[in-house]
């Protein structure tokens, strides 16, 4: 039996993106393949990080799936600097791409199984 999914917007969020490069991510981070999130998850171009403010608040917890007004689904497997609030920043792995998402304010959907996170 498939489970019943739960479906909430979080709002209109600040979309942006970064690399696994030290600059953006921490000192040992090389590129895609020598790199871990912050909960030393291996990188992924479906990742995402969020803003701490959506992690305490018990609004999105690591794993949960995020549905991106015309960008699409992402996963939930790093956080951002505490400075940032209500913020998702995609995972890319080209200054192309990063150029092409730049800062973006797009409605946010947090997809999960209903009754995870209880």
């Amino acid at each position: 039996m498939e489970p019943n999914l739960l479906i909430v917007l979080l709002g209109t969020c600040t979309i942006t993106s970064y690399q696994p490069v030290p600059a953006q991510t921490k000192p040992e981070c090389r590129d895609r393949y020598h790199c871990t999130t912050s909960i030393d998850d291996g990188i992924t171009q479906y990742g995402a990080a969020v803003s701490q403010d959506f992690l305490k608040s018990g609004t999105v917890h690591y794993g949960d799936v995020l549905q991106i007004e015309g960008l699409g689904m992402r996963v939930v497997n790093d956080t951002m600097n505490k400075r940032h609030k209500k913020h998702v920043d995609l995972m890319v792995f080209s200054y192309a791409e990063e150029h092409k998402i730049g800062i973006q304010h797009r409605k946010v959907w947090v997809i999960r199984p209903e009754g995870a996170h209880k």
